[in-house]
């Protein structure tokens, strides 16, 4: 945690110390300003993420739980998400269950399920390369199987994918994929992890598209549906 911090502080130190220096260039001034907005907003999505893991984390006292419509929660996030799924011209959307449908309820904690779907999102916008030419995709869907008392939460990208030698790894805090450049905390995996313990859910990994190039990333949440844990 403290290297992540380091890193953004450090470069902002630099550029002030750049911005302070005698015959500095108006345009200087002005790249080293943009330079600080940058590493700031790094440092503090850095913070945040930390926070967030200490939250789902939390002590070993229970999550406060309540029924939560998932396919309706996850549509809130994405809706959330589109400006800066815009910004990278990435398409993203929404598929399955709608809101209210059967077998589209469980016990959860609306703040923590939010921060999972968000991460989720957030990992995908940041790891789907996009082009005018070849535009990125990102799908999350909510799958309700009302006989086997399973509610799936999926998001799914158009990207790299993720070797299968690394599919464990990138759950660890901080660690990024190999050769990767998108910009991040490495943080983001881990709180979904958690926060899916946390749920008694499972999360794993696989190829979106096996066989084809690029393969893609497809991250699934295993849920006990609410009747399960509701007992009937």
């Amino acid at each position: 945690a403290a290297h992540q911090l380091k890193t953004p502080l450090a470069g902002l130190r630099m550029q002030a110390d750049l911005a302070q220096r005698e015959g500095t260039s108006t345009e200087e001034l002005k790249r080293s300003l943009q330079q600080i907005g940058r590493s700031s907003i790094r440092a503090t999505h850095t913070v945040n993420q930390l926070l967030a893991l200490a939250r789902a984390e939390g002590s070993g006292v229970g999550i406060a739980r309540q029924p939560c419509d998932l396919a309706r929660l996850v549509i809130e996030v994405v809706r959330d998400s589109v400006p800066r799924a815009l910004d990278k011209r990435i398409d993203l959307g929404y598929d399955g269950a709608e809101p209210g449908s059967p077998g589209v309820l469980l016990d959860g904690n609306p703040t923590l399920l939010k921060e999972l779907v968000r991460n989720l999102l957030d990992n995908a916008i940041n790891y789907t390369p996009s082009t005018p030419a070849k535009p990125g995709v990102v799908t999350a869907r909510v799958l309700a199987d009302t006989f086997g008392h399973v509610l799936l939460l999926q998001v799914e990208d158009s990207g790299p994918g993720v070797p299968e030698a690394e599919r464990e790894l990138v759950f660890q805090p901080f660690y990024r994929a190999l050769g990767s450049e998108a910009d991040g905390s490495g943080l983001g995996l881990p709180i979904v992890l958690e926060i899916a313990r946390k749920h008694g859910a499972e999360v794993t990994l696989e190829d979106a598209r096996p066989g084809h190039h690029p393969p893609g990333a497809c991250f699934s949440v295993r849920f006990a549906a609410r009747d399960v844990v509701a007992g009937g």
